[in-house]
């Protein structure tokens, strides 16, 4: 971005990217990096195998991402403001339960309510207002916003790490609930709150736009449901849609145990997992330069790619440098996925009905991360190697870019 043209994208879109920056940041405690990083200290105090706390969490969060098809849409009807007074409330109070959980029961529902509160509630509500605004705007405005994630990727693995080494796993979640009662807090006293105005991205609506000078036309009437979740567009943009939601989920699951497979010390991991952060910061902003200047459907045929790779690297390399490689890589396509996701569904359906066609698209990466933390647990208890774990994410990458090639380049008119 150039200097010249920060001041006017501040003065439109800095309120919302301040705001759902601190939603998505706070969302990192419902995210799978934060609680994998509790996973020995859980399966110890459950005697719980990878594939049984991998399926615990899998049922958890698949409930969590079909909740999301109803409670994402609520946000088309509420103020973004108390929606996500909700989510943190609610986030605060599943912290504080895993902290004093003794039943595995009553785990699989705490890991419900952190799914739903964090990585469901408020990465929703952060991402959609940024994706609200008009089409000059909302590529860089959801990359910011999204930074909040991987600010909290690159800054609380090190520090959960310290505290587990100090206190132990449950005095984790005892601290993450006091930071979450603060930002609460802090958020009523100060009012905090991004409303979404009705300006021109509340009239956007399907389209293409081969450049950020293009305004989006008048949005296409609201549809059902069933009507978005089987139109065309949006059934070819699913698989790069679930992709990197559901494989770096997978790979940040097992991070201890891919990790110990690999050979890595813990704090080359904590180190890498940081990497991870840093490049994905690089990753959000470029894809969000890229999705205002030649538009999201062109961006989205590419940003699979480096996951791709780390799948092969994971696969055939070895060696301490495999780990930031690995991380690296993942990275590049975690942060622009966020961006492109986002984006590519506001150009599909418009900004009117944006939370509703999110929130389905949140389930479907939801269900699809749900599955993945099962799926490689069983790999890994068969004693596989982790080729087995990086060769089938490459091939979901790259035939899913391959499919998004085929998505349309005009408007359409919607039924």
């Amino acid at each position: 971005m150039r200097p010249t043209d920060l001041r006017p994208f501040l003065r439109a879109a800095g309120r919302v990217v301040a705001f759902g920056f601190a939603l998505c940041f706070l969302s990192s405690f419902g995210q799978t990096f934060f609680i994998a990083l509790s996973s020995p200290g859980i399966r110890s105090a459950f005697d719980l195998s990878n594939a049984g706390f991998g399926a615990l969490y899998a049922g958890a969060t698949l409930a969590s991402g079909l909740t999301m098809i109803w409670a994402g849409g609520v946000l088309d009807r509420v103020s973004v403001r108390a929606y996500a007074a909700f989510g943190v409330a609610g986030l605060a109070l599943a912290a504080l339960s895993m902290s004093l959980v003794t039943h595995v029961v009553l785990l699989g529902l705490t890991l419900f309510c952190l799914r739903l509160f964090g990585q469901g509630m408020l990465a929703h509500a952060g991402i959609t207002s940024a994706a609200r605004l008009e089409g000059g705007l909302r590529g860089r405005a959801t990359a910011l916003v999204s930074f909040g994630l991987t600010f909290g990727e690159g800054l609380l693995p090190l520090a959960a790490v310290a505290v587990i080494a100090a206190f132990g796993w449950r005095e984790l979640w005892q601290l993450a609930a006091g930071v979450l009662v603060l930002a609460f807090v802090a958020g009523a006293a100060l009012r905090l709150g991004a409303p979404p105005t009705p300006s021109a991205a509340a009239t956007t609506g399907s389209a293409y736009p081969a450049s950020s000078d293009e305004a989006d036309p008048p949005a296409p009437p609201p549809q059902s449901r069933w009507a978005i979740f089987t139109d065309p567009g949006f059934l070819l943009f699913l698989p790069a849609m679930a992709a990197p939601s559901a494989l770096v989920t997978g790979f940040f699951f097992h991070q201890r145990v891919i990790a110990e497979a690999s050979g890595w010390p813990l704090p080359l991991l904590a180190i890498s997992i940081s990497v991870f952060a840093v490049v994905a910061v690089v990753g959000s902003l470029s894809a969000g330069a890229l999705v205002d200047r030649i538009g999201a459907l062109a961006v989205s045929r590419v940003h699979l790619l480096p996951l791709a790779a780390g799948g092969l690297a994971l696969a055939f390399l070895e060696g301490a440098y495999l780990a930031p490689l690995f991380f690296a890589l993942i990275g590049l396509t975690a942060g622009a996925g966020h961006v492109v996701s986002a984006a590519v569904l506001a150009e599909l359906f418009g900004t009117r009905q944006l939370g509703r066609v999110r929130a389905l698209g949140t389930a479907v990466m939801v269900v699809a991360s749900a599955t993945t933390p099962a799926l490689a647990g069983l790999v890994l208890d068969a004693g596989a190697s982790l080729a087995m774990l990086g060769v089938p994410a490459a091939a979901w990458a790259v035939a899913a870019s391959v499919l998004d090639t085929r998505l349309p380049r005009r408007a359409r008119t919607m039924p």
